[in-house]
This record gives structure tokens, sequence and C-alpha cells, in this order.
């Protein structure tokens, strides 16, 4: 889900996994998902989130390829330095395979998973050779000749990728969406409280942070207006964690345990400045104060995630 095609995608919080009998998820017609229902499959979505959190990442797939088209190789000399990244996706793309090998059916996840699996083997077909040709500035020999010729294909392979990864994407919100109640209902059942409303907190700023899916959101006072619904519940949920660890940092006898709580106090400040940048946001509509915002909420995935 890349907000306004900015730098940077949203990231998502890990999984719960839970431990219901039964067989794997299976997609229905029209990409329809159904609950991670076994171990194994719930295993496998999280799994799926850490290497898409990864492909996103500071030097994933979407900085690294504004970086290629903001070279403007069709626009250049042979004599210019020109330099490309292959950025961190072959590590991503590893994470992705690993989580394809998984046992467990998630179903049309799974076949979302291996069509960005083979758009990402195309790309880095193409990119590791490119990335080579310009490192060792061999353009200066050929006259640029094998750049300008590659780069409309590899502009192409960077956009097929980019599609991929938003397919992918779609798919593994509505996957998680379709256990995030019984996450939830398990943790409340358990009486695990901090955990809950962290929880429900970040499904509540995943929810406010996809609003803005394009530049016209950020002008659209019915966006808005479903941005202060759902704000509403997010600062209920931030004040009901922080009761909930502020009441288990008197109970809490272990380190590991303390350590947790401290984890979730941090995560509540970041959604709190993700709050914050939220509210700029309503009176700046700038793609400055949305990337904050998306920022900041990344940062509390990356908090929680670690707390899992």
């Amino acid at each position: 889900m890349r907000v306004l095609s900015l730098g940077q995608g949203v990231a998502l919080a890990g999984l719960v996994l839970l431990t219901a009998c039964g067989g794997g998820a299976g997609g229905g017609g029209n990409d329809a998902v159904a609950v991670a229902a076994s171990p194994d499959a719930a295993a496998k979505v999280s799994a799926y989130t850490e290497a898409y959190n990864a492909l996103i990442d500071t030097f994933g797939l979407p900085r690294t390829a504004d970086e290629y088209k903001e070279e403007r190789i069709a626009t250049r000399s042979p004599s210019d330095n020109i330099s490309i990244s292959k950025g961190w996706i072959d590590t991503a793309q590893g994470k992705l395979k690993a989580a394809r090998a998984l046992p467990g059916s998630v179903g049309v996840l799974d076949t979302k998973a291996e069509a960005l699996d083979t758009a990402l083997t195309k790309l880095m077909a193409r990119l590791g050779p490119l990335h080579d040709y310009y490192n060792t500035k061999a353009y200066r020999e050929d006259a640029l000749k094998r750049g300008k010729a590659e780069d409309a294909q590899m502009t192409a392979e960077f956009d097929a990728a980019l599609k991929a990864m938003e397919d992918f994407d779609a798919t593994l919100v509505q996957q998680r969406r379709a256990g995030a109640e019984a996450e939830l209902a398990k943790l409340k059942a358990d009486g695990n409280m901090v955990d809950y409303y962290n929880k429900a907190m970040l499904v509540q700023a995943e929810d406010l942070v996809q609003l803005f899916g394009k530049p016209e959101d950020l002008k659209d006072p019915a966006v808005f207006a479903k941005g202060d619904t759902i704000l509403a519940s997010l600062e209920k949920s931030l004040a009901e964690q922080k009761k909930a660890v502020t009441e288990g940092k008197a109970k809490a006898t272990e380190p590991l345990e303390k350590s947790r709580l401290g984890v979730s106090e941090i995560v509540a400040d970041m959604l709190g400045s993700m709050i914050g940048h939220y509210r700029q946001l309503k009176q700046s509509h700038s793609a400055s104060d949305a990337q904050s915002m998306v920022d900041s909420y990344n940062r509390a995935v990356g908090s929680a995630n670690r707390n899992i």
C-alpha cells in the first residue's frame, strides 16, 4: 500500500500466531481470502508480512525504483557521472522466497507472492548487470549505448515489480484483516490487555494512514472526516493502553516483562507523534506532513514487531 507514491510504503504490524484447529486458509474467487486457521498458515502470513516490510524498507523497491528513474538515462550523456543502486531488493526477495517455502496454504496470497517473486526475479536479472555497467563506468566506453537501449525496459521492469508488490500488499492486508478480530478476541480472552490494545492501536493507525492513497486525498474533507472518526477510536485505545501498561508495570517482576512494557510505551509515543502529524496534515494538506505521518506509523510498527 504505497501512500501518495512517496518514497516509502506503509509497514505492517506483525501477527500474533493463533493456535486454532483446522486446515489452512484458501482463496476464493475474486481474490477472496479466509482466516489463516492453522498455526502453519498464520506463521506463513507473518513471514509474508516480514518480507513485505523488508521490500518497502529504506533501501527497498520503491526507493530503488525512484532513484533509477531520477537518473533520467534517456537524457544523459557519456560524460555524465551516472550511478544506480540495486538497493536491498535481493535480501527482501530472499525473505519472500523463504515465506513461500513454508508449510501451510493461504490461497490467493500464495499466488500473489509467486507473481511478485517472478517480477522481482525479472527485475534483478536486468538491474544487476546494469548496476555493474554503471558502477564500472563501462558506459563511457560505449557512449552510453547499452544504457539508453535498456532504459525503457528497465523502467518497465521496475513498474511491473511495483505493481506486483501493490497487488501482493492488497491481498496481504485482506488476509491479515480476516484474522484481526480473532487475534484481538484471543488476546482479550487471555487477559493480555497490553498486547490487545497494542494490536487495536496499530489496526486503527493503519486504517488512518491508508486513507491517503492518492494526492487529492490530502485536500478531501470527506477523507479527513473518516480520519477523524478513526482518530477518536485510536485515541481511546491509546488511553486504555497507557492504563494497562501502568497497571502492568506495577505488577511486573521479570526484566523481560518490564522491557516489553517499556517497548509498548515507545509504541504509544510513536503513535502519538503520528496523530500529531495527522492534525498538522489537516491544516497544511502537504505531502511532507503525510510522509511524516507514515514514517511515525512505520517506526511504531517496527518497535511493535520487535516486541512480538
